[in-house]
Formats: C-alpha cells, sequence, structure tokens
C-alpha cells in the first residue's frame, strides 16, 4: 500500500473542549488547596453521617446497608406487574419500584372515554383496592421496600389503597416501608398538569398523605418530591435541586400551620426522586451540595433540634434524557457511569434506565441488564466499601461549595417571589427551565455538547453493535390488556353495592368540603373498601371543591 493510500487519524491531537460544567460552572484546567482556603471541614464537610452530612447520611454508608436496588416496573395490569416483581427479586432486587399508566396519573378510570386503548400502556393501571391485592400477591411488604410513582392528585388514593390493604391483610404499618411520589406543584409543567389542579387542592391532598403517615406507617416516605421530572423538561443540575427544595418548603409550611413541630415530620419527608446525567462530577456534586443545603435549612430555618430531621435521602432514576435511539448499545455505557456517580454521591436508592429507555418501557431483557449494573457496582467493583471516597478533593469540594451557593440564590429568589406555588403559577420556573432546555438543545446541534451516535461518531444503522431492543409486549396485547382494565372496572360497578360505595362517596365529599383541617385519607380508605374507584374519589373531592367531577369536563357525578 502506498503512503498516499494509508488512513491518517484526523483526532489524534484532540484536546477535551469542556470549560464549564453542564450547568455553566466554569471549570478550571488545575485545582488546588488555594481553592478550599477558608473552609471549615467540621462545619461544611464533616465525616460521613455527620451535620451538614455533605459526605452522606451514615457513618460506614454502603458498609452498614448498600443502597437500594431497584428496577423501572410499570406493566399494564397488576398481575403482569406482579410476575415482573417476582422474577426480579429472584433476581436480587432489594426495592420495588412501581410505575402507574397514563390513566392513573390523570386521575381518571380506565373506562372514562378519553382512556380507551390507554389503560395499563405505558404503566400499571391502579384505580381500585382489588389492584393492590393482585399486585402484591405473594409478597410481603413487611420484607421489602416499595416505591410508587405517582405525583399528581392520584398519589393520595393510591397511599390509601396501599395501606388499606396493608391493614386488611394483617400487616404491622409500623413495618411497611417505601415511598411515594406524592407531589403536585411540578406538575404544571408535564403532561399530567390536568391532575395537578387546583394546585392548592393538590398540595392539601398532598399534606394529608405527609400528615396521616407521620402517625400510622412511620417508616414511610410519603411525599418524595420529582426532581427528575423537572430535569428531564430542561432544569440544570443546580435548578433541579433549588427547585425541588423550595417546593418542598410548600409542604413543610403547610404542616407547621397544621401544628406540627419540625421535627415531627421532617424526618419523613427527606427523599427526593432525583435524576443523574452524564456529567459525571456534576452529578456527584449535586448530591452532595444538596444534602448541605437541607440540613442548614431543617437547622438554620426552621430549627430542627434532631439530627435525622437534617438528613437528606436521595433517590435516583439515571436519565432516559441522556439516552439515544440511535446504537442503543452505547446506552449501557452511559447508564453504568451514572450509576457509579449514584454510588460516588451516597444515595440511598436508585435504578439506572434501561437501555432501550428511548424506545419503549423495559422488557426483561434490559431489566436483567439494569439490575446486573446495580449487582456489578454492588458486589464486583468494590466502589462500595469506603464512605465519600472522593472527599477531600480539590476539584470536588470547591465544586459542591459552588453548587451550594447557587442553589441558595434560586431558593432565596424563590422565596422573594412568595413561594414554590407563585414562583410556578406567574410561569417563572417554566421560564427558567425552558431557557435552559434550549441552551442544551443549542449546544447538541453546534456540537458543543457531544451525543456519540446522534450528532458526532455516527454510523449506519446496519453498522451498529446489535442488542435487542422491541417491546415487552405486542401492541395488540397491550390495546387487550386496556380493554380488559375497562371491562373490569365496569364489572366492579355493576357489582359492587351501590348503596354502600354511594354512602361511603357522600361522606368523603361532606367532609372534603370542609377544608384544609380536615384530613381525607381514612375516608378515601372506607370509599376503597366500599368499591369505589381512584376517578369517582377524586371527582367528589374536586366537587366539594369548587372544580369540575371531571378533570376533562367529559362525566359527570352519576351514583
Amino acid at each position: 500500500m502506498s503512503s498516499k493510500e494509508k488512513i491518517k487519524s484526523t483526532r489524534r491531537f484532540d484536546v477535551c473542549p469542556v470549560t464549564e460544567t453542564s450547568a455553566g460552572i466554569p471549570l478550571k484546567e488545575v485545582y488546588g488547596p488555594q481553592d478550599l482556603e477558608n473552609v471549615d471541614y467540621k462545619n461544611e464537610i464533616a465525616n460521613p453521617g455527620e451535620y451538614p452530612f455533605t459526605r452522606g447520611i451514615w457513618n460506614n454508608m454502603y458498609r452498614g446497608k448498600l443502597w437500594t436496588r431497584r428496577v423501572f416496573t410499570g406493566l399494564g395490569s397488576t398481575a403482569d406487574t406482579n410476575a415482573r416483581y417476582k422474577y426480579l427479586l429472584g433476581k436480587g432486587a432489594s426495592g420495588l419500584y412501581c410505575f402507574g399508566d397514563t390513566i392513573t396519573h390523570q386521575g381518571i378510570d380506565p373506562d372514562h372515554p378519553l382512556a380507551q386503548g390507554y389503560a395499563g400502556v405505558s404503566g400499571v393501571s391502579i384505580v381500585c383496592l382489588q389492584d393492590m391485592y393482585d399486585l402484591f400477591d405473594g409478597i410481603s411488604l413487611e420484607d421489602v421496600s416499595v416505591s410508587f410513582n405517582n405525583p399528581c392528585m392520584a398519589a393520595t388514593v393510591v397511599y390509601s389503597a396501599f395501606v388499606a390493604y396493608a391493614e386488611d391483610m394483617g400487616y404491622d404499618l409500623k413495618k411497611i416501608s417505601g415511598s411515594i411520589l406524592n407531589e403536585p406543584i411540578h406538575l404544571v409543567y408535564s403532561m399530567f398538569e390536568t391532575n395537578a389542579k387546583p394546585l392548592d387542592l393538590a398540595a392539601k391532598l398532598a399534606t394529608d398523605v405527609i400528615e396521616y403517615s407521620i402517625k400510622n406507617t412511620p417508616r414511610w416516605h410519603p411525599i418524595a418530591p420529582n426532581a427528575y421530572d423537572m430535569h428531564e423538561k430542561g432544569a440544570n443540575a443546580i435548578q433541579e435541586m433549588a427547585f425541588t427544595i423550595a417546593i418542598m418548603e410548600e409542604y413543610i409550611q403547610r404542616m407547621i400551620k397544621r401544628g406540627y413541630d419540625i421535627d415531627e415530620f421532617a424526618s419523613r419527608v427527606n427523599v427526593f426522586g432525583c435524576a443523574c446525567d452524564i456529567d459525571f462530577f456534576e452529578e456527584i456534586c449535586k448530591f452532595r451540595a444538596a444534602r448541605r443545603v437541607w440540613a442548614k435549612l431543617m437547622k438554620e430555618k426552621y430549627g430542627a433540634k434532631k439530627p435525622e430531621s437534617c438528613r437528606l435521602y436521595l433517590s435516583v432514576h439515571t436519565s432516559g434524557n441522556s439516552l439515544t435511539v440511535q446504537q442503543p448499545v452505547n446506552n449501557v455505557a452511559r447508564v453504568t457511569l451514572e450509576s457509579l456517580a449514584c454510588v460516588l454521591g451516597g444515595l440511598q436508592s436508585f435504578d439506572p434506565a434501561g437501555y432501550d429507555e428511548g424506545y419503549y418501557i423495559l422488557t426483561e431483557h434490559s431489566a436483567l441488564t439494569s439490575l446486573n449494573i446495580h449487582n456489578i457496582l454492588a458486589y464486583e467493583s468494590r466502589v462500595a466499601s469506603v464512605a465519600d471516597p472522593l472527599a477531600g478533593s480539590y476539584f470536588i469540594e470547591s465544586l459542591t461549595n459552588k453548587m451550594e451557593d447557587e442553589m441558595f440564590k434560586i431558593i432565596n429568589e424563590i422565596n422573594d417571589m412568595g413561594g414554590a406555588i407563585k414562583a410556578t403559577e406567574s410561569g417563572w420556573i417554566g421560564s427558567e427551565m425552558d431557557k435552559e432546555l434550549i441552551k442544551e438543545q443549542k449546544e447538541i446541534e453546534e456540537k458543543k455538547r457531544i451525543i456519540v451516535g446522534m450528532n458526532e461518531f455516527i454510523v449506519s444503522k446496519e453498522e451498529e453493535v446489535p442488542i435487542e431492543v422491541g417491546r415487552d409486549r405486542p401492541l395488540e396485547e397491550q390495546m387487550a390488556t386496556s380493554k380488559k382494565r375497562e371491562d373490569k372496572i365496569k364489572k366492579l360497578r355493576e357489582t359492587r353495592d351501590k348503596r354502600k360505595t354511594k354512602d361511603a362517596l357522600e361522606n368523603l365529599r361532606e367532609v372534603a368540603s370542609k377544608g384544609e383541617g380536615h384530613n381525607l385519607v381514612p375516608l378515601m380508605m372506607e370509599s376503597l373498601r366500599a368499591k369505589a374507584t381512584l376517578g369517582e374519589i377524586l371527582g367528589v373531592i374536586r366537587e366539594a371543591n369548587g372544580a369540575s367531577y371531571d378533570p376533562y369536563k367529559v362525566l359527570q357525578y352519576s351514583l
């Protein structure tokens, strides 16, 4: 071969083009002792398990207990999801994740005219008490934690159904552990906005769950604000945590107005459901900074005296937004890096996204791959053996400090506006996320942000490394599942004791009309036991508070 025919590297002298974090924090080439001058180790960093919990909330971290290893789950019918739960538990999962379908999130039932063909398609359909029996059949609730992804007003009904089921099965409620997202304020910027309004009513119902839970399910986290959704809508790492903390202050203040001391409930409202994106060090520092911000707010602003009130538990679903439909095999590397950041950031639980999340909800194969990312990190890599191994790095500590400062700036700005609800209703939070989303998209288009396989290092479809990508169930089967769900709810309405159901709902309506001081969880449980549905329960609560029975104004109350 002649010299003219030889292939030459065009990237031999490439340099790293990155000069700032994804959130826009400038990065120096080298960090040193001068970057940590005047840092008070005891008050600003401290040992793991000590205030302000920068280095983690437990002194021995994963030597004491590994993170909870969940995998995203939500399949059609409750029986389908139950089968997947048993499969994952048999493969090493230590917690269960329950993602509700679009219909559940919207607060309507599978037989609603607008629900046709959608029930159980993008998650599991949960609308009545029997669904809990089917969902957890053969699974001991005292021996596994359960995380429900129900962020809208439906969360109150789902929690009520879960507790009613646990009581009816004879479980000790003090041994039940897990969480429910149960945070509607952020939904104003999502596809589930309809079931987050009226916003004040939605926040009231979320607070009811907090109040009921601290008295009856003390190991349960009754609200786990969904920072993940805000990230996927455009919020950068700093905004993601700052917006979420500001939102949580709304619920803290509501609980204080109900007469509770901060130390009576802070230790149960301290779980955030976050994202973890591909900017490795920024994500680690985001988690460290958020713990410090939360601890300082609880102690300095709200007067918390108990250490547990100042601990922030962090849970993550690795970023679906970071994954690509091009060369999906590359997503395994992305998810693994993001999962490693979760471990090094000291998280309490996380679920790695499926490599095929750009296409569909996880299949059995992609779910097992995600679970084994957990297992490799936990049992092979040895990265969990030392608490906060990155502590003391000039770069890590400097970036943590900077992110803390920026988070506080945003939180204070929101407080100056009158709080997160007002900042949401005014459109300010949405506008800030839109700006970041546009900035990110522009960086991708201009190749300032490289996405391998999408805007650089592109190969043809034929050249892609093969990996199985496909629907867990054929579309026809999904449609059949939706029809079965519709028929099941219709049969429930036909065969139940209508007088008993109506009496329970009218009792709920009467108390719901009395306002903030009346907790509705016990009456929701009573209605569920009388075979009322999620749509009916939320409908009478809406009507009692001056809103339409049906959020889409299609149906009328008919019992």
